[in-house]
Parts: structure tokens; sequence; C-alpha cells
């Protein structure tokens, strides 16, 4: 504001800071506007004060940017895959509008406008702003920002100053999905555009700073025009400009990355790494005391299922032991378990994979309670209920006896007779089950062989597949 005359025409240095700070307040309240059209987005406890600073508009960005980035980072799955199939997001008015676009995996696109006129000085801002909230197999994430920012004295045309600034900043992860914070854990290039008129009296310069992942610095001078020579505090506020706007743009995109007021990063919310874990047999529940299970933990990449890598620990709560006991296991992990020791226990072994692609988390339960099944299915209302159904089983309803035979947890084979009045014998078959869905809902699907008809004559046909539904239930009574 001193270099291009902005404050001499607004008459001192306390009048140009006062003007700034309206310029600031008001771009706040067209903040506001938007923060009240879209509140879910917003932690209420973020006030957004100290946004008036010399640079507006890179702090205007950086605002919206923090919000939005602290927003997803506290969204859960179902609210990000809601925004998402919701498509761009648009709002805004007639001083300003805004779009927004996220990405399954939490990532975000953003695009914002705003105008204002305070105090004799008119500001205009368009920011844009891209993040990545997975890391790609360097363990990188990136944020870019583009502000386009101007300031003019609204009654001297001729007087004002304008920033255009593209800024690319990548941060990498280590194996333990921990932000590196050695110098070759960051890179950042910013392009930077600035010029002033006063009295239509231009001054201008256009450089590229920033670092390399090694720590070295970036200065690439394209252009200026202007200057004097003999004018040397005019490169020294300049220099100290630069410096002030790419520290900003440091600071706006490591909030955004880390999420300001969230719990854990993008990368740590378990968005970007599915944990796949298996046990060998698959039934957890209602199992025999000290049954023993192979257990595996496989973390992989939500984008395109690739194996993530890094390693994984795993925790025991309950009984009985888990081997390893304890520590950072390589993936793909595998464990081997045995089971509570007495019935009526239940065990928990929660689960966690980090690598440079992000955090992963799983949880499998086990018990011996006496849990059942309530059955019903085909064309017969009747409920029966079985108590363990990793043993043969018969359960009878509607004048039909079905005898069932597990040969593994996933399914058996199964004998039938059904009587009719009299207690003839109408018909018998055989075949075999299968079991999908959960432990706490299982759906079984009987396929028959040639099924036999007697009423004074014997006649087989096959009959469709019938399904029934296994309901399961706690401290079961046959």
């Amino acid at each position: 504001m001193q270099a291009t005359g902005i404050e001499k025409e607004l008459g001192g240095e306390a009048p140009a800071i006062a003007a700034l700070q309206a310029v600031g307040d008001a771009y706040e309240r067209r903040l506001r506007g938007v923060e009240a059209q879209v509140p879910k987005m917003v932690p209420a406890a973020f006030t957004g004060e100290g946004m008036g600073s010399g640079l507006v508009g890179m702090g205007i960005g950086g605002f919206t940017g923090m919000m939005t980035g602290s927003a997803i980072s506290s969204m859960s799955d179902a609210q990000v895959a809601e925004m998402t199939k919701a498509g761009p997001i648009k709002f805004g008015g007639k001083d300003g509008e805004a779009t927004l676009q996220f990405g399954e995996d939490g990532a975000f696109e953003q695009s914002m406008t705003f105008e204002v006129n305070e105090n004799g000085l008119n500001g205009k801002v368009r920011v844009k702003s891209r993040m990545e909230s997975c890391p790609d197999p360097e363990g990188k994430v990136t944020v870019e920002l583009e502000v386009d920012s101007q300031m003019s004295v609204s009654g001297k045309p001729g007087t004002g100053g304008h920033v255009h600034s593209r800024f690319t900043y990548e941060r990498y992860l280590d194996d333990d999905a921990h932000l590196i914070n050695t110098a070759d854990g960051s890179a950042s290039n910013m392009r930077i555009q600035m010029s002033g008129a006063e009295n239509f009296q231009n001054q201008s310069l256009d450089l590229t700073v920033g670092y390399e992942r090694d720590g070295n610095r970036i200065w690439e001078h394209h252009d200026e025009s202007g200057y004097s020579i003999f004018r040397p505090e005019e490169v020294e506020r300049t220099k100290k400009l630069l410096e002030a706007a790419e520290f900003l743009n440091t600071l706006i995109a490591e909030a955004m990355l880390r999420g300001m007021g969230a719990k854990a990063t993008p990368w740590e919310s378990g968005r970007c790494i599915r944990l796949e874990v298996t046990s060998d047999p698959g039934r957890r529940k209602g199992i025999r005391p000290n049954t023993a299970f192979d257990i595996e933990a496989k973390p992989r990449v939500k984008s395109d299922g690739t194996a993530a890598g890094g390693t994984v620990t795993a925790t025991l709560s309950g009984g009985s032991s888990l081997q390893p006991a304890s520590g950072k296991v390589p993936a793909d992990a595998k464990y081997g378990y045995a089971g509570p020791g007495k019935e009526k226990e239940k065990a928990q072994i929660d689960f966690e994979s980090r690598s440079k692609r992000g955090v992963g988390r799983a949880t499998l339960e086990f018990d011996t309670s006496r849990g059942g099944y309530r059955m019903v299915g085909g064309k017969c209302p009747e409920a029966v209920t079985v108590c363990d159904i990793t043993k043969p089983f018969t359960r009878t309803a509607c004048g039909a006896t079905m005898t069932h035979v597990p040969t593994s947890d996933k399914g058996g084979t199964y004998t039938f007779e059904f009587k009719g009045g009299g207690g003839v014998v109408r018909s018998t078959g055989s075949g075999t089950y299968t079991l999908s869905g959960t432990e706490d809902q299982l759906l079984a699907t009987h396929s028959s062989h040639p099924i036999c008809a007697s009423a004074g004559m014997t006649k087989c046909y096959t009959h469709p597949p019938v399904t029934a539904t296994w309901t399961r239930i706690e401290d079961c009574r046959e």
C-alpha cells in the first residue's frame, strides 16, 4: 500500500490500516454469509478473527480453505459420499459466489469470488484451491492455491495494486503415516505476479519462489519494471511482501492438510485405506472355548485396491491369547489366536495399519456365549430355534423335518421328510445348503437333489432353490 501510493491517498498510515481492516471485515462478513448457507461444514468454535492482514485476498482464500479442510477431516464416510453424490455445490449472491466439489476419498476443489467496497477501498478476490486427501505411492499429498486479489482507491482512478499467485505445496508421509518434518518432507513452488499503480505510474514484478524437497531454494526471476536503483527501500519492501506471501500460503496449506480442530488428518481417518481382516474359521460368535483361529490383516488402498504395505498392530481385549501379542507386523500381517477359554466370555481384537498411503482400522469380535439362530424361511412361517449350527441339527416346522449336517461354516448337506395327515410320508429329499451374509443374519440357500413324492405311487422331481433367514439370538435355549 505504501509502494503503490494507496497509503498516501487515504491520508497516512492510520487511515490506511483502518481501511484495510474494514476490507478484511467486509470479506469476513461475506464469508459468514456463505457459512450460513452451509452450517454443517463450518466448525462452530472457529471465529475467523485476525483475518485483517495486508494480504487480504490470500487471507480470505486461506480462511475458506482451512474451514473446508477441517470440515472434510471431520466428516464421516457417509457424509462425504452424500456430498460427492450431490455433485458440485454452488451458492452465493450479488456480493460473491462459490463452488465446492468433493471426491469420494475426501479430496476437494473449491472456487470463490468476492467483491467489497469499504472505507474508500475497493477489493476483489478470486480464489481456487484443491486438496488431495489420500497420499500417492510416494506418500505425497498436494495442496494447490490460486489467488487473484486486487485493491484500488475508490475515489482515485489509476491508483491501486494487484497480486496473482499460483502456489503448489507438497507434503510427504513416512511409513507410519506421519508428516515428515525434516527438509525432505515438503516442497513448494509459488509463481507470484505483483503490480501496482500510482497516478497511472506502474510498477511490477514476476517471480517464482519456493523450496525443492531437498531443501534447496527456488528463485526464478521472470520480469520486473518500474523499480528505481535510487530507492532501495522499494526492493526491501517488495522482498518482505514476497516472504510474507510465501509464508502465509505455506501456513494455509498446512492448515488445510491437517484440518483445523479435526481429531485426525484425512489420511488418518480410514478414508484412504480399507483394512481387510479375515479369520479361519470364519464364524467367531457362539464358538466353542479355546477355538483356534488363523487371522490375516491386509491393508488395501481404497482407490485402486492395491496393497498399501506398511505395518499392522493388533491389540487384544479379553481372553485368551494372540500371537504376535504386540508390536508392528509387516503387512500383510498374519496372527494366531486362541479364543476365550470359558463359556459366556467375549474378546475383541482391534487392528490398525499404518503406511505412507494412510491409516486403516478394523475390529474382530469373538464370544463363547450360547447364542443361536432363529430360522424362518421357504413357504413356512413357523420359526425354529437352533442353538449350535456347527453341529448336526434337526428342525421341524409345518410338518417337515430337516436334518442339517454342516461341512464348514459356510454350509453343508441336508435331508428332509414331509408328512401329511395321519403321519403318512408325502415326500423325501436331500441336497446342499450354503450360508451367506453376516454372523448376525445369515441367508441359507437350500438346493435340492431330486425329491420323491409318495401318495400311492412314487414320482420324483427337482425343486428350485429355497431360502431361509437365520437371525442370531443371545443366550439361546432350545
